[in-house]
C-alpha cells in the first residue's frame, strides 16, 4: 500500500549513509577437513584485499589423536570414541604452525592484526545414538582441557607472541584465568544455553573486572601462567567426568500445562521428604523447626542422617548449574543442632483419642520401626517383636560403627518407644501370624530383614570363605577376627565397601582387595562409600570374576564390558582363557542377601511363579487380610528410606481402614514467604559458588526452591520462545507464582528446553502455546490458541481459535478480552479457565500475540 511504499522509499535514501564495514575484524571458521592451502588463501584475501584483522579458528585435532586420548583418559571422558578420519583430514600441528607463521608476517606487512581462535568443536563417534547420524560434536567443560592445552602448545612455539581468542568450555568459573594469561577475547557459548547461563554472564563480567588489561602492554601470552592453567585442567574436578555422577536428573512424569513446579529431590525420595522446606529452615538458622519438618515424614532422622542413599541428591536441580546441594549433610546438621531442642519441647503423643487397637510388628528394623512410629502417633497400641537383643535391624547389627555410631541409632529407637511402642526382644518364637492374631492383634506388619547371604559360586573352593553378613556381624559384636594378612572382598555394593573397610581395620591385615566383574563406574555402592574405601587404602580390582580359591590363590576370569543390560549397566563378558591370580588368606562374599523365605511360606504368604510375594504395591498388604509386609522382607535388600516408606504406606492403609483419614503428625508451619523468596532464588541461579566453604548456611543457600519456582525452560531457550508470566496477572487461582507460555513463532524446536526440563517431557510441545498465524495453529498439535483480529472489519471483535487436549473450537470475544459468544459444545471448566487466561494475556501481555503491524492490541 502507499504507506509501505513511502516507508521503503525513505529507507532507500538512507542506504548510502550506511557503512559497508560491519566490523573491522573477522574470524574464519572453515569446515572440518578444509585443505590447508584453502585456509591460507581465504585468510590472505580477508587480510590483504578486505583489510580485516583476521583470526582463524583451529580444531583440537591439532593435538593429535594420542594426546587427545591421553587428556580424555585423565579427565574420565575416555568412553568417547574418536574417529581416525577426523585426525587424518584436519590440519596437523606442523601445518597449522606453518600457516600461522606465514599469515602473521602477511598481516604485519598489511598493518593488520592476526591471531588464532581456539577452538572449534571436536567431532567424535555418535556411539550412544542419542542423535541422528554417525558423528556428534563435543562442547562444554569436556572441551576445556583440550583447548587450553592446545593454546599452551601454540603459545610455546611463538614464545607467547601470538594473539589467541578463546572458546571451548569457557565459563564464569575459568574466564578470569583465561583472561589473566593474556588470552582474549573470550566467547562463552555452551554455558549460556544451560540453566542459569545468562545470569552467569554477570558473574563472568565481575571476574573480568578484576583484571588490569593494561599490565600486558606487550600483548604477549603469559607462558608460565598458561602452562599452569593447562596442567591444572587435567586434574581439576570441574573438568572431570565424575563431577556429573548421575546420568539424568529427570523425574518420570509428564509435564502439566499449568503449575508445573516440582521439587525433584522430594519426588525422588521414597518418603517424599519436604527437602526444600527443611533446607530453607536451616538457611534461616531454625534447626529445631527443620528437625520437626524432617520428623513429620521420617521416623528415623538420626539414622538417615548417616545411612541414606539420598536419592534426593540424585535428582537435585543444582546438578544443571554446578553441583547438587549436600542434602544429607544438611539433614545431619538439622539433626545434630535441632534434636535436643525438639525433644525438650515435645509434649507427648500428637493424637486426639486413644484407639484401643493392637498392632504387632515383626522385626525392629527400619520398616518395622516406621510402621510402629506412624501408628503410635495416631494412638494405636503397637508392640514390636524382635528376634535379637537390639532394635535397628541391619543398621544396628551389621553396619560398622565407623559409619554410624550406636548412640545415633539409640536416639531414634528411644524416641519411638517414648511414644508408647513396646519392643519385645529375643522373641523369634512370635513369628507366627495365626498365633499373633489369636493374642488379639488386629493388624500385623512383617518387617524382617534380608539376612541370608547369597552363596558365592566357585568351581573349586577351599580355605577361609565367609559372607559379608557374617563378617560384619562378628566385627560389630566382637571387634576382632583372624582374616590373615591379605583379604579379597567380592562385590561392588555398600556391603562390599563396609566389609573391605572393616577388614582393613583388623589387626594383622595388610592388604584388602575389592574384586568386581565390571568397572568402578558401574558399582552400585554409594559414591561416598566408594570414596571412603579409596581413602582407607582399599585396592580395587576391576573386570574380574572369581572362579576358584585353592591354596590361598583366588583365580579370577578377566572380563570386558559388553552391551548395556536392563538396569543400564553394561554386561560383563568373560575373556576366554584370560585369568589373573591373586594371593589372599580370606575371601569375603558380598554379592547380596535374601530373605528367609521359608518363614514367609510357613505363614502362608503366597508367591507367584517368579517367587514374588502377592503384595498390593499401593498398601503393602499381603494375601492375608490385615497382614502387611515391607522393607527387605517384601523387596529383598532395599534401602533404609524405602523400608521407611513401606512402613508408612502400611500405616496409612491401616488408618484408612479405621476411617482415620489423617494421623496427627509432628509438623511445622510453612515458613516460606513466597514473595520474598522468588527474587532471591533467581539471583542464586547465576551465582558461582567456591565449594571451599564448610559453612552450613551457605550450603543451604544454594537450594533453588524448586517447589516454588522453576522456569528452566525459559532460562535455556536461545530464542526466548518460552516466557514466564506472573500468575496474578493471568486472572486465575494458580498454585505457582509463574506460568510458562510457549510462543510458537519464536521456536525452532531445538529441544534445549526438553533437555533441561525436570520432567520426561518437552515444554515446547506440552505448554500452552500462542500461535501467530492460523496456518501455524492448524499445523501443530499443541494445546493453545490463535487470535484473529478485526473480525468482519470490527476492531472491537476478535475470533479465538483454540485447541485443548486435541479438541478444537472457536469463540468470539471483545477486544478487551470479555468473551460474549462461545461454541456451546465446548463449554467446560477447562475452556472457561483458558478463556480467562486469554483475556488476561490480551490485557496484560498483548505484545505476545503477534509481532506484526496487524496486532492492534
Amino acid at each position: 500500500d502507499e504507506r509501505k511504499f513511502y516507508k521503503f522509499k525513505e529507507s532507500l535514501s538512507n542506504i548510502d549513509s550506511i557503512s559497508p564495514n560491519i566490523s573491522g575484524s573477522v574470524t574464519l571458521s572453515t569446515m572440518h577437513g578444509c585443505p590447508p592451502d584453502e585456509i591460507d588463501k581465504i585468510a590472505e584475501y580477508l587480510i590483504g584485499t578486505k583489510q580485516l584483522n583476521t583470526f582463524i579458528k583451529l580444531n583440537p585435532t591439532l593435538l593429535g589423536k594420542h594426546q587427545v586420548e591421553n587428556i580424555f583418559s585423565e579427565t574420565g571422558f575416555n568412553y568417547l570414541k574418536l574417529n581416525d578420519e577426523v585426525f587424518e583430514k584436519d590440519l596437523n600441528f606442523g601445518e597449522a604452525i606453518r600457516i600461522i607463521k606465514k599469515l602473521k608476517s602477511f598481516a604485519f606487512f598489511n598493518k593488520k592484526e592476526f591471531g588464532v581462535k581456539l577452538s572449534n568443536t571436536l567431532g567424535v563417534v555418535n556411539n550412544k545414538f542419542r542423535l541422528t547420524g554417525t558423528e556428534m560434536y563435543l562442547s562444554g567443560r569436556a572441551l576445556f582441557p583440550l583447548t587450553i592445552n592446545l593454546a599452551n602448545e601454540i603459545a610455546k612455539v611463538f614464545n607467547g607472541d601470538i594473539k589467541i581468542s578463546f572458546s571451548g568450555g569457557a565459563n564464569a568459573t575459568n574466564i578470569k584465568d583465561i583472561l589473566s594469561a593474556g588470552i582474549f577475547p573470550v566467547t562463552m557459548v555452551t554455558d549460556i544455553l544451560k540453566p542459569g547461563g545468562y545470569l552467569r554472564m554477570l558473574e563472568a563480567a565481575r571476574a573480568s573486572d578484576e583484571i588490569d588489561f593494561g599490565i600486558n602492554t606487550a600483548g604477549k601470552i603469559d607462558l608460565q601462567l598458561l602452562r599452569r592453567i593447562a596442567e591444572i585442567s587435567l586434574t581439576d574436578f570441574n573438568y572431570k567426568k565424575e563431577k556429573r555422577k548421575t546420568a539424568s536428573i529427570k523425574i518420570p512424569y509428564k509435564l502439566e500445562k499449568y503449575d508445573c513446579c516440582v521439587a525433584p529431590c522430594q519426588v525422588n525420595c521414597p518418603i517424599v521428604q519436604d527437602v526444600p522446606e527443611y533446607v530453607r529452615l536451616i538457611e534461616e538458622n531454625k534447626f529445631k523447626e527443620a528437625y520437626e519438618v524432617i520428623a513429620a515424614k521420617n521416623p528415623l532422622p538420626n539414622i538417615t542422617s548417616y545411612i541414606c542413599d539420598h536419592q534426593c541428591t540424585v535428582k537435585c536441580t543444582r546438578w544443571d548449574y554446578d553441583l547438587p546441594v549436600a542434602i544429607r549433610e544438611l539433614k545431619k546438621e538439622a539433626v545434630d543442632k535441632g534434636y535436643k531442642n525438639f525433644i525438650e519441647h515435645f509434649s507427648g503423643k500428637h493424637f486426639g483419642r486413644n484407639i484401643i487397637i493392637k498392632v504387632a510388628v515383626i522385626g525392629a528394623g527400619p520398616a518395622g520401626l516406621s510402621a510402629a512410629y506412624f501408628l503410635s502417633l495416631s494412638g494405636f497400641d503397637v508392640t514390636i517383636f524382635e528376634r535379637s537383643s537390639k532394635a535397628g535391624g541391619v543398621v544396628s547389627q551389621i553396619i560398622p560403627e565407623f559409619r554410624i555410631p550406636n548412640e545415633v541409632i539409640s536416639k531414634d529407637v528411644e524416641f519411638i518407644t517414648s511414644l508408647g511402642v513396646k519392643i519385645n526382644y529375643n522373641s523369634e518364637q512370635y513369628f507366627d501370624v495365626h498365633s499373633i492374631k489369636q493374642k488379639g492383634y488386629k493388624y500385623i506388619f512383617i518387617g524382617i530383614g534380608a539376612s541370608q547371604p547369597v552363596q558365592l559360586n566357585l568351581n573349586k573352593s577351599e580355605g577361609n570363605i565367609i559372607s559379608s553378613v557374617e563378617m560384619l556381624r562378628s566385627f560389630k559384636t566382637k571387634g576382632h577376627l583372624n582374616l590373615g594378612k591379605s583379604v579379597a572382598v567380592i562385590g561392588g555394593g555398600n556391603s562390599a565397601m563396609d566389609s573391605a573397610r572393616a577388614a582393613a581395620r583388623l589387626e594383622g591385615v595388610e592388604s584388602v582387595f575389592i574384586i568386581y566383574r565390571r568397572t568402578r563406574d558401574f558399582m552400585p555402592a554409594d559414591s561416598e562409600e566408594f570414596d571412603a574405601a579409596i581413602s582407607d587404602g582399599i585396592i580395587f580390582k576391576e573386570l574380574l570374576t572369581p572362579v576358584s580359591f585353592e591354596n590361598n590363590i583366588l583365580k579370577c576370569q578377566k572380563m570386558k564390558l559388553g552391551k548395556p543390560e536392563n538396569d543400564g549397566r553394561r554386561k560383563a563378558v568373560p575373556l576366554e582363557n584370560e585369568f589373573e591370580n591373586i594371593a589372599v588368606d580370606t575371601v569375603i562374599s558380598a554379592i547380596g542377601e535374601h530373605v528367609e523365605s521359608e518363614l514367609l511360606i510357613k505363614n502362608k504368604l503366597h508367591k507367584d511363579a517368579y517367587g514374588r510375594l502377592f503384595v498390593n504395591p499401593k498398601t503393602c498388604e499381603t494375601n492375608i487380610e490385615n497382614v502387611y509386609i515391607g522393607g527387605d522382607a517384601y523387596r529383598g535388600p532395599s534401602t533404609v528410606a524405602q523400608a521407611i516408606a513401606d512402613g508408612k504406606k502400611a500405616a496409612d492403609n491401616i488408618l484408612f481402614k479405621e476411617e482415620i483419614i489423617l494421623y496427627n503428625k509432628i509438623h511445622s508451619e510453612n515458613y516460606y514467604n513466597v514473595s520474598n523468596r522468588l527474587k532471591d532464588i533467581q539471583e542464586r541461579k547465576g551465582k558461582v559458588f567456591s565449594f571451599n566453604s564448610v559453612n552450613v548456611i551457605e550450603e543451604a543457600s544454594r537450594c533453588l526452591g524448586c517447589n516454588l519456582i522453576c522456569n528452566k525452560c525459559v532460562e535455556v531457550c536461545p530464542n526466548r520462545a518460552n516466557v514466564a508470566l506472573d500468575s496474578t496477572a493471568l486472572g486465575n487461582s494458580f498454585v505457582n507464582a509463574y506460568q510458562v507460555i510457549h510462543l510458537d513463532g519464536l521456536c525452532n524446536e531445538c529441544g534445549n528446553c526438553e533437555t533441561f526440563c525436570p520432567f520426561e517431557d518437552a515444554p515446547y510441545k506440552s505448554k500452552l502455546t500462542i500461535f501467530w498465524s492460523e496456518k501455524d495453529f492448524h499445523e501443530s498439535t499443541n494445546s493453545g490458541f490463535f487470535i484473529k483480529q478485526n473480525v468482519n472489519g470490527n476492531p472491537e471483535v476478535v475470533q479465538v481459535q483454540y485447541r485443548m487436549n486435541n479438541e478444537t473450537g472457536k469463540y468470539l470475544s471483545s477486544a478487551n478480552g470479555v468473551m460474549y459468544t462461545i461454541n456451546p459444545s465446548f463449554v467446560s471448566e477447562e475452556l472457561e479457565r483458558l478463556s480467562k487466561i486469554i483475556s488476561s494475556i490480551i490485557q496484560n501481555y498483548p505484545y505476545l500475540l503477534s509481532p506484526s503491524e496487524n496486532n492492534t492490541f
